[in-house]
């Protein structure tokens, strides 16, 4: 172990090396980009975005839709905080709850016909801009840029490996929702 009074470390705290400051310089740039000035969705926050779409790739396989505990695992908030959003996305016609089927005193959160098209088409346009982002970049220079993200992820994560999240872009990684709604219990 290095001691923290050594002068060659005291210097390359002084002067970190030229990539250094270059990495922290793009990574500021890319933090002021408006990533969230406009949602996707038309009359609602970042949050509640991210709500509709966790619920939609999580009913893509049950269709009998998620439970509340469920989506506050999915997107790792607090219950109040998912009833809250549930509660104005169904005010807003975008959510709809359902008694489950198999067990009446539970309750299934689905999209609404509207929740559904406008998600559609949310995630349409996102496809849209990886699409040119892919198209700027070049196929090879993309898949470099995948893998060096992966690894910055995992660097920041404190794993070793750099395996992919299973969880889906607006999911907590490695959460899988249910196939069939026993499976939810």
């Amino acid at each position: 172990m290095q001691d923290d009074h050594d002068p060659a470390r005291a210097d390359e705290r002084e002067h970190p090396p030229p990539a250094a400051l270059e990495l922290v310089r793009a990574l500021r740039r890319l933090r002021q980009l408006p990533w969230n000035s406009r949602s996707p969705i038309e009359n609602c926050t970042p949050g509640e975005t991210m709500t509709l779409f966790c619920i939609r790739r999580a009913t893509e396989g049950n269709p009998a839709g998620v439970k509340a505990s469920e989506l506050s695992s999915m997107l790792n908030v607090a219950s109040p905080t998912i009833t809250q959003s549930v509660n104005l996305l169904v005010a807003k016609g975008l959510l709809q709850r359902n008694a489950d089927p198999s067990d009446r005193r539970a309750v299934r959160i689905t999209l609404t016909e509207e929740g559904d098209r406008l998600t559609g088409q949310a995630q349409e346009a996102m496809q849209e801009r990886m699409k040119a982002l892919v198209a700027h970049l070049g196929s090879d220079r993309a898949h470099l840029l995948i893998e060096l993200l992966n690894e910055v992820g995992a660097f920041f994560r404190g794993a070793d490996d750099d395996t992919e999240s299973r969880g889906g872009p607006w999911c907590r990684p490695g959460w899988n929702p249910p196939t069939t709604p026993e499976e939810g219990e």
